[in-house]
């Protein structure tokens, strides 16, 4: 794979350059440092990935995206400084596949953030542009949001066992959660969501899909009561899970150890959902790549937990679904727009069953 990095820092088009060229798959590295530069080389060179800087000087990083989608669709990695987060979001529903933070300088985290890299190379050698497109021109058609999108009025009646519906995502998964929190109406059901994303980027997410979903949508942190009806967002750089505690449902937020892979986790999400929860949990693998979620969805299946997965049809990377999917032999499978009203569905199956 020949991969364009556009970056105007020396500093950091150096560390990104150096990883790559450490990557398994990576054939050749060309770096340029403004977007005029890289429009030039697209339009003469064949590349298979491209790492774009979005605060470049002249033509930003948003136009040169912009470009990419509409003339040489490519996988497209963000590489962007914790100040421009929520302009990294915005940039992720335009088209781009994933989004990392700025190389540091220390060697632990830079260790961490090459091998970030060398696994987004990865995945974008086995991703669905298709899919990708797909979904950046959906959010394209549509009209502005003016504000935030109004909320149903809640008149959630209290239960003594509310439903628990847990969700995770990697490459590609900002957009799909969004399609998916439009989509399926807000719930007595107590929402948590593992996304792999870096801190503070999951803060924006957070932002973003309570303004442009009928969600309240909240970053995660410990000792919060899991209130129904509140998407819980697993901070960046940390692991969310629910505990029971005198009667009432609690969030718990622990820190990433060197032995977990994915972060925020999947299955130590799912796992602790399983045990609060049991049977009236529903569980959904999205797009991703890797196997975060497998085992945790394997946990829920013991419990009595409904395993649903994204089909390889719409997932832009389906490693996280097939994992999920091999693992729970009657997980179903569904394309991500009819996923909302298969959750619909499943958490008011559980509701009748309790009634």
């Amino acid at each position: 794979m020949r991969v364009l990095v556009v970056e105007d820092s020396a500093y950091q088009r150096l560390r990104i350059v150096e990883a790559l060229r450490a990557a398994a798959g990576v054939t050749e590295v060309e770096a340029v440092g403004t977007g005029e530069e890289a429009i030039r080389r697209l339009l003469t060179h064949e590349f298979g990935l491209v790492t774009l800087d979005l605060g470049l000087p002249g033509m930003d990083g948003h136009a040169v995206l912009r470009w990419i989608m509409a003339n040489r669709p490519l996988p497209v990695v963000i590489i962007s400084s914790d100040r421009e987060e929520r302009s990294a979001l915005v940039a992720l529903e335009a088209g781009a596949l994933d989004v990392l933070a700025k190389a540091g300088a220390q060697p632990e985290s830079l260790g961490r953030w090459r091998k970030k890299l060398a696994e987004v190379v990865e995945g974008a050698r086995t991703m669905s542009i298709e899919s990708l497109l797909r979904r950046s021109s959906a959010r394209a058609a549509e009209p502005p949001i003016s504000g935030s999108i109004p909320r149903p009025a809640r008149h959630l009646p209290p239960v003594g066992s509310p439903a628990g519906l847990v969700v995770a995502a990697s490459t590609g998964g900002p957009p799909a959660l969004r399609e998916l929190f439009l989509g399926l109406p807000p719930q007595n059901a107590v929402v948590g969501v593992a996304q792999h994303m870096p801190a503070p980027f999951t803060r924006s997410l957070a932002q973003r899909l309570s303004s442009g979903t009928p969600w309240d949508v909240r970053e995660a942190a410990s000792g919060t009561e899991a209130t129904p009806g509140v998407v819980w967002i697993a901070p960046g750089g940390g692991h969310l899970e629910f505990v029971r505690q005198a009667g009432r449902i609690l969030l718990n937020v622990s820190p990433h150890g060197p032995s977990m892979r994915w972060c925020p986790s999947a299955d130590v999400l799912f796992a602790s959902a399983a045990s609060v929860f049991g049977s009236r949990l529903v569980a959904v693998v999205l797009t991703g790549m890797g196997d975060d979620g497998a085992e945790g969805c394997l946990a829920i299946a013991a419990a009595g937990g409904t395993v649903l997965c994204e089909s390889r049809e719409s997932a832009v990377i389906s490693g996280m679904p097939d994992a999920a999917a091999r693992a729970v032999a009657d997980a179903r499978r569904y394309s991500l727009p009819r996923l909302p009203a298969e959750i619909d569905r499943c958490l008011g199956d559980v509701s009748r069953a309790e009634v």
